[in-house]
């Protein structure tokens, strides 16, 4: 299998206390050789029997119990959540919705047959963000590593001293270790609290009570859950006693629980997609997707680098490389830079 088939979900499903997530929980790691342990959370999105109260604690039941640090919040501001859904719980972000587009931007696709535009263009553009986003990930990951050697800090990560690293260089040392070593290994820690949350291994039949967006461990896509989970905005750590986001969204959960199985390749600049059939049974057919992650060239400049790491995508906010293009104040049905500028920068899939 590949991502894998999901077992069938009511449409409300997705916004149940009872419906089950993940989450890649990153710490320090106590063994010489490594810098960090993974480990795979999987709980109900919500618990009514807490009355709403969060906790510090991995072994909590649901992640409404998980509290975002302030960093998180912010930077998930732009981010959809059910209006009633509290912004310091990590649950109101569940399930990811993955890279969004400017209201803007959508209304500008047509005012008057806005499916059939839909339809032409939004797929297309949301495949274009997604290079862009993933590119820009690298960067950081990039500009993280080189910023971290020059200012002596790659002892203090190895050393688990997270606290004295700013959480910029520390996401994008985290996200190097995961791109380097999350792609093609099982996570350090696999089995959450209660394994019966897995079983059945294989989709349901029939719409269950407790919904599952899952990546199953009978999955191709399980070798690289780490990587998924980092992709979809559900990788975190704790700074103090909150939990940390390492990355934004740029995959949905949808995407890798039903969609795409993750890889890296380190030896190449460009990605890949392969179409996999899955199952000759039904046409089940997801996505095997081959990440670039190489070795930062020598003649890559740690200067370019952050600039297109840090790139905003909306013209008004960007002068150099926006995503969007704009005529006054109205959004065009076009993207610019949704590739790097600069040679040496990993292109991502195509």
């Amino acid at each position: 299998m590949a991502a894998q088939n999901p077992d069938p979900i009511q449409p409300d499903a997705p916004f149940k206390n009872n419906t089950y997530y993940q989450i890649l929980y990153v710490e320090p790691s106590q063994e010489k050789n490594e810098r960090i342990t993974t480990s795979i959370l999987a709980k109900t999105r919500g618990n009514t029997s807490n009355n709403g109260q969060t906790s510090n604690n991995t072994h909590a039941q649901s992640f409404n119990q998980f509290e975002l640090d302030e960093e998180t919040i912010n930077n998930l501001e732009n981010y959809p959540r059910r209006k009633k859904d509290p912004k310091n719980q990590l649950s109101s972000y569940l399930p990811s919705s993955g890279v969004v587009f400017p209201q803007g931007f959508i209304d500008s696709f047509s005012k008057e047959d806005q499916q059939t535009e839909l339809g032409n263009f939004y797929v297309p553009m949301r495949t274009l963000l997604h290079s862009r986003k993933l590119s820009q990930l690298i960067a950081k990951t990039w500009w993280s590593y080189l910023e971290a050697k020059e200012k002596g800090l790659q002892d203090k990560f190895a050393a688990g001293e997270w606290d004295a690293i700013d959480s910029n260089i520390l996401d994008g040392l985290i996200a190097r270790e995961i791109f380097l070593y999350g792609g093609g290994d099982a996570p350090d820690n696999p089995d959450p609290d209660d394994p019966s949350i897995y079983s059945p291994l294989k989709p349901k039949e029939r719409p269950s009570e407790k919904a599952r967006f899952l990546i199953l461990p009978s999955s191709r896509a399980w070798q690289g859950i780490s990587l998924s989970l980092l992709l979809a905005g559900q990788a975190y750590y704790k700074r103090g006693d909150k939990y940390h986001q390492i990355s934004q969204p740029i995959l949905s959960t949808g995407e890798i629980t039903i969609q795409y199985s993750l890889e890296v390749d380190w030896n190449r600049l460009n990605g890949d997609i392969k179409e996999i059939i899955i199952s000759q049974e039904k046409p089940w057919v997801a996505y095997q997707v081959v990440i670039p992650y190489p070795t930062i060239p020598a003649d890559a400049e740690q200067e370019n680098i952050h600039k297109w790491a840090y790139a905003k995508e909306d013209p008004e906010e960007e002068r150099n490389f926006p995503f969007y293009k704009k005529d006054g104040d109205e959004y065009l049905i076009d993207v610019d830079y949704f590739r790097p500028p600069y040679p040496y920068i990993p292109l991502t899939c195509t």
